[in-house]
């Protein structure tokens, strides 16, 4: 599967449900109600996939933060975002023309994905004042850490409309995934069981044990493969990473 059939057609994970319905709580939300959101959780659960359906869906601006993200640099991301080609001026030119912008179409949200990297930063508060200024929707998407960090920022933290953590996959969300990635595949239910239960339920480990199930079947010329053709549970990407040659 591309990867752009994956972003315009994503498996109906509960996640990717759970994400469409805050973007749309906080986007229809009653006049007077604070428009920031928070969706967070442990990395490898597809938050940012997610994320990029919503974005779609809703016409979203979308900038993802790196660790080395400054206000600077992140109202430069998100200008080309929404649509300047050339950002110029100082941090308070390009915070005006960004409420400008944004507050043109207050149906159209800013999705800031990594937040956990500028979470636990003084200049958090610039997202603060964009959302005051606009009055547009903002959702922070980042790691579990994010509602811990925003804590410390009393004037961001209380205008948190919604607070939706992102869950583990479960056995109905991992059919999903396998019917999405490799509808061809088959697994027995033991199989099946051992995956979901090494991986804890995170989505990118499923979907990379799925992809070795998928190869150790067609080594065999075979659709349909149990947990000792896969060999065994120790063949799990899992929890913990192999150990060094010769370590004890």
């Amino acid at each position: 599967m591309s990867e752009v059939s994956q972003v315009n057609r994503p498996a109906p994970l509960k996640n990717v449900a759970a994400f469409a319905g805050l973007i749309s709580k906080v986007v229809e939300r009653r006049r007077g109600l604070p428009g920031l959101a928070c969706f967070y959780g442990p990395s490898g659960l597809g938050k940012t996939k997610s994320a990029i359906y919503g974005a779609n869906r809703y016409r979203a601006a979308y900038v993802e933060c790196g660790q080395l993200t400054t206000a600077r640099s992140l109202l430069l991301s998100i200008l080309k975002e929404i649509g300047v080609a050339k950002p110029r001026g100082t941090a308070t030119d390009m915070i005006e023309e960004v409420v400008t912008i944004l507050a043109a179409d207050r149906m159209r949200p800013l999705i800031i994905d990594e937040a956990h990297n500028i979470a636990h930063k003084q200049f958090i508060d610039v997202v603060r004042e964009l959302h005051d200024k606009s009055d547009a929707p903002i959702i922070l998407i980042g790691e579990e850490t994010l509602p811990k960090h925003l804590e410390a920022f009393e004037r961001v933290h209380n205008r948190i409309l919604d607070w939706t953590a992102a869950v583990p996959c479960d056995a109905e969300d991992m059919a999903l995934l396998r019917r999405a990635v490799f509808p061809e595949l088959t697994l027995s239910a033991d199989l099946e069981a051992a995956i979901l239960r090494k991986t804890r339920g995170n989505t990118r480990k499923i979907v990379v044990a799925l992809t070795s199930a998928f190869e150790a079947a067609a080594r065999n010329g075979e659709s349909r493969i149990d947990l000792a053709g896969f060999g065994g549970e120790e063949a799990i990407i899992g929890l913990h990473a192999p150990s060094p040659r010769g370590a004890r």
